[in-house]
């Protein structure tokens, strides 16, 4: 575990079995992992108990990731990362390009290449 324990990461996705293999994955890397099924309730989550690093697909029901972005893009500028996961990356990266602490991958996701996205992107945000 040691150094990751220290960090939260909020993954939102309406598909059960990708949340399973987040929360696996990341709890396995050592972080502490929140889940939200939607967007509603992962804003919620959030304004509860800020994570450090949000991961988030962008098609769901109730809004999806661009939803969660905007409401929480504020807290983005003051140095929250932000992964998306999403089946078509070039839909998001014209609305995301101005942010260097967000960053957008394909799914389906490789497991070592999205925790070095997470690595580099929560060493950057210190």
């Amino acid at each position: 575990m040691g150094k990751n324990e220290n960090f939260k990461i909020l993954a939102v996705d309406d598909d059960p079995v990708i949340l399973a293999y987040y929360s696996t994955m990341l709890s396995k890397a050592g972080y502490k992992v929140e889940i939200a099924a939607e967007a509603t309730g992962a804003i919620m989550l959030f304004k509860e108990a800020p994570a450090d690093l949000l991961l988030l697909d962008v098609a769901m029901p109730s809004g999806g990731g661009r939803q969660v972005f905007e409401v929480v893009s504020g807290l983005v500028e003051k140095g929250v990362p932000v992964i998306f996961v999403t089946g078509l990356p070039e839909k998001i990266e014209p609305w995301v390009s101005g942010y260097a602490n967000v960053r957008v991958m394909k799914k389906p996701v490789v497991t070592r290449e999205l925790l070095n996205a997470i690595s580099a992107l929560l060493g950057a945000a210190r």
